[in-house]
């Protein structure tokens, strides 16, 4: 447990940091020391396990209204004595209420208070998990945070006998068996079909390893005070994007204040490399596209994409001073094949003064070269890296931990780092850290990564013309968190017109304008 800090008042504390409990994702140290100086300040445990249980129980009422019969497996702590004070309330709302003890010699003192009311109040108390199978919600109440070890018995063959059971199961907390750091599980684990995270999200919860596990995830707020929050920053759910986003263009604007981009992108393999890259770029407003590929492509690309300008390999230009680029971004990447180191070289040579966004073909040849060529050449880039391209750029980053490793390489590397997956996280140098909450197994396709280098580049073009100066790492970090949440999105409204296999790259590329007209809609209801 990290030491106990004196708690203050918002009054004393003065400027108090970013900090938002609804997105904010801890570690069991941080949130052990937030609670310790909630109870410092005078707080009572017993108070604080009334507040998290009441708040647990009505929450339950909604997401489970027709559930009669409730069957609860307790541990011997709090986390245990959190689900017997939700065990009371049921009870006292006529419900039934079935208890197992898996340890009834070993419980701490509160939570054997609460066992014992409960007895008290008519609640069952049964020897055998069996007894549990006419249950029509399990309630997982054998261990919170902190847990270092795998399962032993009883609560190992109590965590089989639930997986098994199938009956829907709430996990208080996280399920029980869940590193609350990684994601990952001490040899074996509850499956919840709801996890309700208490105070504030655990990073071990929207890891990508513990999406088998948890469910769907809400958080219950038991009203954690401004002052007790972690001293250093933490990493957080892309729940708002809409600060991310540019702004919409002023009604005098032409296209040269909307940005102009420079895709190098496809080779004679991987021509549709060169289209889905562009189609991902037209989708972001952005103001001009000149797309580089070789000259056997220009006709494919212009029959897609009438309105980008092409010039083939030898028609990469030497840049003119920094005042007279004609780009405002660069991405680079997508279908590269085996020109990709030579087309690198050429670009850290001569236009290493703007931003890059670097995919596929461009993180192997940045690999092969060293990512540390991007501070050497002073690129600020943003990295969009799937877990094979990652391990080649950063061969000596653990993946233990994939929230800790994006944050290890953007500080290596001094560019935002995009660690693309089912929970994608954006990760900036300067410890700012974003997960993308939502997203959709139909994007697991070729192409889909190629749609997003566009998206993305489009995006960083926009907010560099409108800015009208250099962009800082800060922006970067929007534009890349606005097209993975963006992009993920459109996927998720395709599913649900087109069904899974529907989202194919060229689809979810023209499906974007539509899908941010959508969600603009959502946000202003």
């Amino acid at each position: 447990m990290t030491a106990m800090t004196e708690p203050h008042s918002p009054q004393r504390r003065g400027a108090l940091p970013l900090f938002d409990p609804s997105t904010a994702l801890v570690s069991s140290a941080q949130m052990r020391c937030l609670e310790e100086q909630i109870f410092a300040a005078g707080m009572p445990v017993a108070a604080l396990m009334e507040k998290v249980g009441l708040a647990v129980f009505a929450q339950l009422r909604q997401d489970f209204p027709h559930a009669q019969r409730i069957g609860i497996l307790c541990g011997t702590g709090h986390n245990g004595g959190d689900g017997l004070v939700v065990g009371r309330e049921l009870r006292l709302a006529q419900k039934e209420v079935k208890v197992w003890l898996g340890k009834p010699d070993d419980l701490k003192p509160l939570t054997a208070d609460h066992a014992r009311y409960l007895r008290a109040l008519g609640a069952e108390f049964v020897d055998r998990l069996e007894e549990l199978a006419d249950c029509d919600l399990l309630i997982d109440a054998l261990f919170g945070i902190g847990l270092n070890r795998p399962l032993g018995d009883p609560w190992a063959k109590a965590v089989e006998w639930a997986n098994g059971s199938g009956i829907p199961i709430l996990s208080l907390d996280l399920p029980s068996g869940l590193n609350d750091q990684t994601g990952k599980i001490w040899g074996c684990c509850i499956r919840a079909s709801h996890t309700y995270a208490l105070g504030l999200w655990k990073r071990g919860l929207w890891q990508e390893a513990a999406l088998p596990w948890v469910g769907q995830l809400r958080r219950i707020d038991f009203g954690i005070p401004p002052w007790a929050c972690p001293a250093e920053a933490v990493p957080q759910l892309l729940l708002q994007p809409w600060p991310h986003f540019p702004p919409d263009p002023p009604l005098d604007t032409h296209k040269y204040r909307q940005g102009s981009l420079l895709l190098v992108a496809g080779s004679t393999a991987y021509a549709g490399a060169a289209v889905l890259a562009g189609l991902g770029s037209r989708a972001s407003g952005v103001g001009m596209v000149t797309l580089v590929a070789p000259a056997e492509l220009k006709e494919l690309i212009h029959s897609a994409l009438p309105e980008v300008l092409v010039h083939h390999w030898e028609g990469i230009p030497s840049l003119p001073p920094v005042a007279e680029k004609p780009f405002q971004a660069v991405a680079v990447g997508p279908g590269l094949g085996e020109t990709r180191q030579l087309l690198l070289e050429i670009l850290l040579r001569d236009w290493a003064g703007i931003p890059w966004v670097i995919d596929a073909d461009g993180l192997n040849a940045l690999a092969e070269m060293g990512v540390e060529r991007l501070p050497e050449n002073g690129i600020q880039a943003i990295l969009t890296p799937h877990l094979g391209e990652f391990r080649r750029l950063f061969p000596g980053i653990s993946l233990e931990d994939r929230l800790e490793a994006a944050q290890k390489a953007a500080a290596q590397s001094g560019a935002v780092v995009v660690l693309k997956g089912a929970r994608t996280i954006i990760a900036s140098p300067t410890g700012e850290c974003w997960v993308n909450p939502e997203s959709t197994p139909a994007l697991a396709r070729g192409g889909s990564g190629d749609v997003l280098t566009g998206l993305i580049g489009g995006l960083v073009a926009r907010r560099r013309a409108q800015l009208g100066q250099a962009m800082g790492i800060s922006e970067l970090l929007s534009c890349a968190c606005a097209g993975v949440w963006w992009h993920a999105q459109a996927a998720i409204q395709l599913v649900g017109e087109r069904g899974p296999t529907g989202v194919d790259p060229v689809h979810l590329a023209e499906h974007l304008p539509k899908a941010l007209q959508i969600l603009r809609g959502q946000k202003s209801v």
